[in-house]
C-alpha cells in the first residue's frame, strides 16, 4: 500500500521505517528513526531486523525501489506494509526535515 508523505510524516511513530536504497544515497539524508536495509539484501536481512507482524514503512530515493521492496516482504509472509508515496524526494520536497545519516 501506498502512504502519502503527510500522513506518514504525522504518523511515523506507529512504523518501523525501513530506507532501503543503497550505502551510497544515505549521504543525502535519512528519515528520522530509519533503520537502513538495502534492497539488494533485504531478503536476507528482513528476517533479523523485521518482525513480520509490525506496520512497516519502506522508502527509496523516488518510490520505485520501495514497491519492488514492498512485493519482497509480502512474498516472505510481511503482511502490514506501506510504501512511502514518492519516496524521500517527495518528502524533502513537502519541506519535511530528514535526520542526519549518522
Amino acid at each position: 500500500m501506498n502512504l502519502d508523505v503527510r500522513v506518514a510524516y504525522q504518523t511515523l511513530e506507529r512504523y518501523r521505517v525501513v530506507d532501503i536504497r543503497e550505502p551510497h544515497e544515505w549521504a543525502e539524508g535519512v528519515l528520522p528513526g530509519a533503520i537502513r536495509l538495502p534492497l539488494s539484501k533485504l531478503e536476507k536481512l528482513a528476517p533479523l531486523y523485521l518482525e513480520r507482524e509490525a506496520p512497516t514503512l519502506l522508502y527509496c530515493r523516488s518510490g520505485n525501489r520501495s514497491q519492488e521492496a514492498l512485493k519482497t516482504l509480502q512474498k516472505l509472509g510481511y503482511k502490514r506494509v506501506w510504501q512511502l508515496e514518492g519516496g524521500i524526494k517527495a518528502w524533502r520536497e513537502a519541506g519535511i526535515p530528514c535526520a542526519s545519516p549518522v
